[in-house]
C-alpha cells in the first residue's frame, strides 16, 4: 500500500501562513495530495467491477433484502380470513401509521410505524411526543431492518437443538417449584437496561415471591456511575434530565452528548432549538469541550481543548476553584489548560443559571459527584437540569463473579443482554458460567451468551410484540406491534411470566400494568403513543462533601474504550445499513480501528491501516491503526461492537473485540506489527473538483455572504417548484438523514469490498472537512444529496435521455431508459450519482420483499440512481391535494423528516411563506460550486463562526 505522507511536513504545511485561514482538507492523503488521493479525484469509477465471492454476496443480501420466510408478514390470526368487502381503513396502495416505540439501551424512542399491506416498511419520529418531535436517529431507523433480519432467533433451543415452547414451559414450571422451596436462593437474573413499567412490576412480584433472588444490570455503557454519584450527593439514586434548549453555556468533559446513543435525539433537538432561536449568533449556546477523542460534540464546540483522561480531575478541580466552589488549582495546569478553564468559568458565571456542566457517563463516581455539585453551585436545577427516578436499576454485573466462583448460582437467567460478549475478557465469564446447573438465555439472537446456556428463548422484536417502555423524558410509551410475529417468539414480559411458571398473553400482561386506564383512555394511549406524561422532577439538595483527591500521574498511553457510533456495543452488528454507514468523524465502514494522534503516529511511523498491538491485562488487542487529527497525543482509542463470532452472517468476523475490555480507561503501550489491513473508508470518495471556491462557507455573527437569492427557474412554469436548503450551522453530521434515505428509497448494501472501491450506494452522503492545524483542526460537515440543477450537466450528457428535467424542477431518473454509460456521473461536478455495478436483487425470492418500499423502484444492474427529492412523496402529496381541492402541496422528504436538528428545509421555492423560500432569502444562503452556473435547487446556509464570548 502507499505509505502515509510525512506528518511532520504536513504539520509545517498547515502552519505556513500561505495555507492558514480558509484551508479545508478531507484527510491526510488529500492534504498531502498523495497518489491515492489523486486517483480518487481523477478516476470517476475506480477499477472495473471485480468478481464478488458468491458466499459473501449471499450473506449480505440475505440480511439486507430479508429473502425467504417473510410470507408470514400479515395481519393477526383473527383477521386472516378473506374479505368480500375491503376494510374501510385498508386502501390498496395506501399506508397506515401506528404509534409505537423502539427501546434502545433502556430508553425508548417514540416512533410512528408506517405499514403497507400489513407489513412495516419505515419508522418515523412521533411528532406528538416531546422527546421525539417527529425526528428519529440512525439506530431507531435501522430497527426496521432488524425486524426482518433472517438471522434472528426463530425458535426455542435446548442445548443447541430446536425445541417447542411446550417443553420450555414444562421445564420452567419445574424450576419455579424448586425456587419456591428455597425462596429463590440461587436464582441470579441478569438484565439489559430496560425502563419498562410492566417489567418493573413483574420484577417486583418476582422478588416478593423469591426474596433471595438477585438482579444484575448488564449494560456496558449505562450511566450507572451517575446514579451512584446522585446517591452520594443527593442521598438517593437519580437520573439527570438535561434541558439543553435552556442552556446558554455548556462545558463538557469527554461527554459526546450530540453523538450516538439513547439520548441523542432529545439532546440534538434541545441544542438545535437553542441555536435556532438565538438567530445570527446572538445569545447562542456557547459550548466548551475538553476531550481526548474528536466527536460530534467537539465538532460543534466554540472552543475545544485536547485533554488526556488522566488530567481531567485537575481540570475539574480548577474549574471548581474558578467558580468559587473549591480551592485554587490552576498552578498544575499548562498555559493552554489554564486559559480554557478561565474561559469556561467566565462563560458559566456570566450565564448562570442558564448553563450546564456535563461529564462522560463512564467517568468515575467521584468526578461525577463533583460535576453534580458544580451544577448545584450554579443554581441551574430546574432550568437546565432536573432529576427523576432511575428508569432501570440493578447490581453491577461484576458483583455476579463472587457467587459464581463460590458455586452459589443454581439458576442463571440472562434476559435481553449478551454479557458473555460484553463483559471484560479477564472475567472469563464464559468459563465461569459453565458450572451453573441451569442456564437460561432470552434474546433476539442465538448469540455468544445463548451458546453458553442450556435454554435459549427467542424474543419478539419491538415491532412485532406488545410491551411498554420509558422515553428520554421519563414518560411511559406503549410499544404496540405493527404486524403479527414473524416467528414463534415471546416478548420479554412473557418470558418473565414463564420463569414464574405462568403462560400469559403479551397484550394482557401490558394491559394489566395500565389497568387504571379505561378502554377509551387505553385506545387514546395507543393512538398517541404514550400512556402518561413525563414524571415531575424530584427536588433535591446537594450535601457537603470533599472534592476530588489528588490523582497519580500516568506514565504511558491511556486507552479509551468507546461505543462505536454505528453499531454501539455490538448489538446492532448484524445490520448491513449500520455496518455500511460511514462513521461521522473517520468515515470508516465495516469494522473498527485503533485510533492514534498524528503526533503518536509520527513517533511510531504509523500509517492508516498499519497493524498494531495494544497489550492489556487479560487481553491483547490487534487491529489497524487510524491517524485521527485532533486526538490527544497520549490517548489510544478503541471502539467496541466488533470482533463478534455469533452476531449473524453480516456482523461475524469484523474487527477486534474491544467491548471485552470494559469501559474503564487503562494504561498500555502500543506496538507496531508487520503488514497492514485494508480499510473501507469513504473519506476520500466523491471529492469535488479542485480549484473551486471552498465548499464550506462561514460568516461572522450578524453578517451575511452577499446579495439574496435570485430566481433562476422559469417564472412561467406551472405548479410548485421544489427546492431544498441545508443549514450547515445546525447540521451535526449524525447520519440520521442517511439511514432515513436508505430505508425510504430501497438503497442496497454493497459490502466492504465494494465500498473500498468507491461504490457505496448512499444517495445522501455527509462530507467531513477539516480546517486548521493537523493536531487540533476544526471539523465541518456538509450533506450532499443530488443538487437538482436548473442547468444540469448530467441531462446534457445522457445519450438516451434517461435523466431529464421535470416541470417542477426535479432532476428525474427514468430507470428503464438507462443503459449504463455512466456519462451522467462523469458530467456531474457534485459526484452524487451512484451506479449499480451488480444486481443486488438478483437472488431475491419472487415474493414481495417485506421491508421494501413498494412506491420506489428496486434498481437493477447497469442502472444509475440518485436522490429524487423523494418523488414518491411528492406524487402522493399531489394526489392528496387534488382530492382535497387545494393548490398547496406540502411535502416532507425522508431526510428532512428524520433530522433531529431540523437542518433541512424542503418545499416550493415560489411560495413566499414556505420555510425553504425564507431560507433562500437569508444572508447566509449560498450555492455549491456557484461559479459553474449549474444553478442547483439544493443550496446551503453558511455556518456561523462563533467568536469566543467572555
Amino acid at each position: 500500500m502507499n505509505r502515509e505522507p510525512d506528518l511532520g511536513a504536513l504539520r509545517q504545511q498547515l502552519a505556513d501562513a500561505r495555507l492558514s485561514g480558509e484551508h479545508w482538507w478531507r484527510g491526510l492523503e488529500a492534504l498531502a495530495d498523495s497518489a491515492q488521493a489523486q486517483a480518487w479525484v481523477a478516476a470517476e469509477f475506480p477499477g472495473l467491477a471485480p468478481t464478488l465471492d458468491r458466499r459473501r454476496f449471499l450473506q449480505l443480501m440475505a440480511a439486507s433484502l430479508a429473502l425467504a420466510g417473510l410470507a408470514a408478514c400479515g395481519q393477526t390470526p383473527d383477521e386472516s380470513v378473506p374479505r368480500v368487502v375491503q376494510a374501510e381503513s385498508q386502501v390498496p396502495g395506501k399506508t397506515l401509521v401506528y404509534a409505537t416505540a423502539v427501546p434502545f439501551a433502556g430508553v425508548a424512542q417514540p416512533v410512528l410505524g408506517v405499514t403497507t399491506a400489513g407489513r412495516p416498511i419505515k419508522l418515523e419520529g412521533n411528532p406528538d411526543h416531546p422527546a421525539s418531535g417527529g425526528t428519529c436517529d440512525a439506530f431507531t431507523q435501522a430497527a426496521i431492518l432488524q425486524l426482518y433480519d433472517p438471522d434472528r432467533s426463530q425458535s426455542p433451543r435446548y442445548k443447541g437443538r430446536e425445541t417447542a415452547w411446550g417443553q420450555v414451559q414444562g421445564a420452567l414450571l419445574a424450576c419455579a417449584g424448586q425456587l419456591d422451596r428455597t425462596a429463590g436462593d440461587g436464582l441470579h437474573v441478569v438484565l439489559g437496561a430496560n425502563g419498562s413499567p410492566t417489567l418493573q412490576r413483574q420484577l417486583q412480584q418476582l422478588m416478593q415471591r423469591w426474596p433471595k433472588a438477585r438482579l444484575y444490570l448488564a449494560e456496558p455503557f449505562a450511566a450507572t456511575a451517575v446514579q451512584d454519584a446522585c446517591r452520594q450527593v443527593f442521598g438517593q439514586p437519580l437520573q439527570p434530565r438535561w434541558q439543553r434548549a435552556n442552556a446558554e453555556a455548556v462545558v463538557s468533559f469527554d461527554d459526546d452528548w450530540l453523538g450516538a446513543g439513547p439520548w441523542q435525539t432529545v439532546n440534538q433537538r434541545g441544542w438545535a432549538a437553542r441555536r435556532r432561536a438565538a438567530g445570527q449568533g446572538q445569545g447562542r449556546a456557547q459550548v466548551l469541550v475538553a476531550d481526548s477523542v474528536p466527536t460530534l460534540t467537539s465538532a460543534a464546540a466554540s472552543e475545544r481543548l485536547r485533554l488526556a483522561p488522566s488530567r481531567r480531575p485537575m481540570l475539574l478541580r480548577a474549574l471548581a476553584a474558578e467558580l468559587g466552589a473549591g480551592e485554587p488549582g490552576l498552578a498544575a495546569l499548562s498555559d493552554t489548560e489554564q486559559a480554557w478553564v478561565r474561559h469556561a468559568g467566565n462563560a458559566l458565571k456570566a450565564r448562570a443559571p442558564r448553563c450546564l456542566v456535563s461529564l462522560d457517563s463512564q467517568a468515575p463516581v467521584d468526578q461525577q459527584a463533583l460535576v453534580l455539585r458544580l451544577n448545584e453551585h450554579l443554581c441551574n436545577q430546574g432550568v437546565t437540569v432536573d432529576y427523576i427516578a432511575p428508569q432501570y436499576q440493578g447490581a453491577a454485573l461484576h458483583d455476579l463473579l463472587e457467587p459464581l466462583a463460590a458455586n452459589q448460582v443454581q439458576v442463571l437467567v440472562m434476559l435481553d443482554c449478551n454479557p458473555v460478549n460484553t463483559a471484560p475478557a479477564h472475567w472469563h465469564l464464559s468459563d465461569a458460567v459453565q458450572h451453573v446447573p441451569l442456564r437460561i438465555h432470552a434474546g433476539l439472537y442465538h448469540d455468544e451468551s445463548a451458546r453458553d446456556c442450556h435454554w435459549h428463548l427467542p424474543l419478539s422484536h419491538a415491532l412485532d410484540g406488545w410491551a411498554d417502555a420509558r422515553a428520554a423524558d421519563g414518560s411511559s410509551v406503549i410499544v404496540q406491534p405493527l404486524m403479527a410475529p414473524l416467528y414463534p417468539t415471546r416478548t420479554l414480559a412473557q418470558v418473565v411470566e414463564l420463569l414464574q411458571g405462568r403462560d400469559a398473553d403479551a397484550h394482557a400482561i401490558v394491559r394489566q400494568t395500565w389497568a387504571a386506564l379505561d378502554d377509551n383512555a387505553w385506545q387514546q394511549a395507543l393512538s398517541r403513543g404514550w400512556a402518561d406524561p413525563a414524571p415531575v422532577a424530584v427536588s433535591v439538595t446537594a450535601n457537603s462533601a470533599p472534592l476530588l483527591t489528588e490523582s497519580a500521574p500516568v506514565n504511558g498511553l491511556e486507552v479509551r474504550v468507546l461505543p462505536d457510533p454505528c453499531v454501539w456495543d455490538g448489538r446492532l452488528a448484524n445490520l448491513g445499513w449500520l455496518q455500511e454507514l460511514p462513521k461521522p468523524i473517520s468515515k470508516l465502514t465495516w469494522g473498527n480501528v485503533i485510533g492514534v494522534s498524528p503526533a503518536l503516529a509520527e513517533r511510531l511511523g504509523l500509517a492508516n491501516g498499519d497493524r498494531v498491538r495494544v497489550p492489556l491485562p487479560g487481553q491483547i488487542i490487534e487491529g489497524p491503526a487510524w491517524v485521527e487529527p485532533g486526538q490527544a497525543d497520549s490517548v489510544v482509542a478503541l471502539y467496541a461492537g466488533y470482533g463478534r463470532q455469533r452476531a449473524g452472517r453480516v456482523g461475524n468476523g469484523l474487527g477486534y473485540p474491544a467491548q471485552a475490555l470494559g469501559a474503564v480507561n487503562q494504561v498500555a503501550t502500543l506496538e507496531r506489527l508487520d503488514g497492514s489491513l485494508a480499510l473501507a473508508s469513504t473519506q476520500l470518495h466523491h471529492q469535488l473538483p479542485p480549484g473551486h471556491e471552498s465548499p464550506i462557507r462561514s460568516v461572522a455573527p450578524g453578517q451575511s455572504l452577499g446579495a439574496p437569492e435570485l430566481l433562476f427557474h422559469d417564472a412561467t412554469a406551472v405548479g410548485p417548484q421544489w427546492g431544498m436548503v441545508i443549514d450547515l450551522d445546525l447540521c451535526t453530521g449524525c447520519n440520521a438523514c442517511v439511514v432515513a434515505c436508505q430505508a425510504e428509497n430501497n438503497i442496497a448494501v454493497v459490502g466492504p469490498e465494494q465500498v473500498a472501491q468507491g461504490r457505496a450506494m448512499h444517495w445522501l452522503r455527509i462530507d467531513h472537512y477539516y480546517q486548521g492545524s493537523l493536531d487540533a483542526p476544526r471539523s465541518h460537515f456538509q450533506p450532499l444529496p443530488c443538487m437538482h440543477c436548473e442547468q444540469a450537466p448530467c441531462e446534457v450528457g445522457c445519450p438516451v435521455n434517461a435523466t431529464q428535467h421535470g416541470q417542477d424542477g426535479v432532476n428525474q431518473m427514468v430507470y428503464n431508459r438507462c443503459i449504463g454509460t455512466r456519462t451522467c456521473a462523469s458530467y456531474c461536478p457534485y459526484k452524487v450519482r451512484r451506479f449499480n455495478w451488480l444486481d443486488y436483487s438478483a437472488d431475491a425470492a419472487p415474493t414481495i420483499q417485506a421491508q421494501r418500499n413498494p412506491q420506489v423502484t428496486v434498481r437493477s444492474r447497469g442502472v444509475m440512481e440518485k436522490c429524487t427529492y423523494c418523488v414518491q412523496r411528492i406524487s402522493a402529496a399531489r394526489i392528496d391535494s387534488k382530492i382535497a381541492g387545494t393548490d398547496a402541496i406540502e411535502v416532507t422528504t425522508a431526510c428532512q423528516q428524520s433530522c433531529p436538528c431540523q437542518a433541512i428545509s424542503f418545499g416550493d421555492i415560489r411560495r413566499a411563506d414556505s420555510e425553504v423560500a425564507r431560507a433562500r432569502q437569508s444572508g447566509r444562503h449560498y450555492r455549491l460550486l456557484e461559479e459553474l452556473d449549474t444553478r442547483p435547487r439544493t443550496t446551503y446556509l453558511a455556518r456561523i463562526d462563533e467568536e469566543r464570548q467572555p
